[in-house]
């Protein structure tokens, strides 16, 4: 099978300073993919991580990151081994760039460091 991608993409980049002071806060970040099969061979998967104030989780910040590459596939020889490529190792390709542009976002921002923990890629749910 040979896998070719066009770019990844930063479609969306949200900040929200909620004005929350304290230091005792837990990171509930939510993982969310889309897969797309736009044509035979082409395939295309959005990524997205949420993290939202809530009345039982405060966080002093929301954040949201939307990010999507294009994948084409060629000489397939059986759809699982595309399947499981969309569904593990391309996040695994894409997931860095989150949690740097994460990252880089906040520090922009001129706020304390925040930095995605490193996740099992099964953890992004459908959307």
């Amino acid at each position: 099978m040979i896998i070719s991608h066009t770019n990844i993409l930063a479609t969306k980049l949200y900040l929200l300073d909620n004005g929350l002071k304290g230091t005792n806060f837990n990171i509930n970040p939510q993982f969310f993919k889309k897969i797309t099969k736009i044509d035979d061979g082409n395939y295309k998967i959005e990524l997205s991580v949420s993290i939202k104030n809530t009345k039982t989780n405060p966080f002093p910040v929301e954040i949201e990151a939307i990010f999507e590459t294009t994948f084409n596939f060629k000489e397939v020889e059986n759809e699982q081994d595309v399947d499981t490529f969309l569904n593990v190792n391309a996040i695994q390709m894409i997931f860095p760039f989150m949690r740097a542009a994460i990252n880089s976002l906040v520090s922009a921002a001129l706020m304390p460091p925040l930095v995605l923990p490193i996740i099992d890629v099964r953890q992004f749910n459908t959307k």
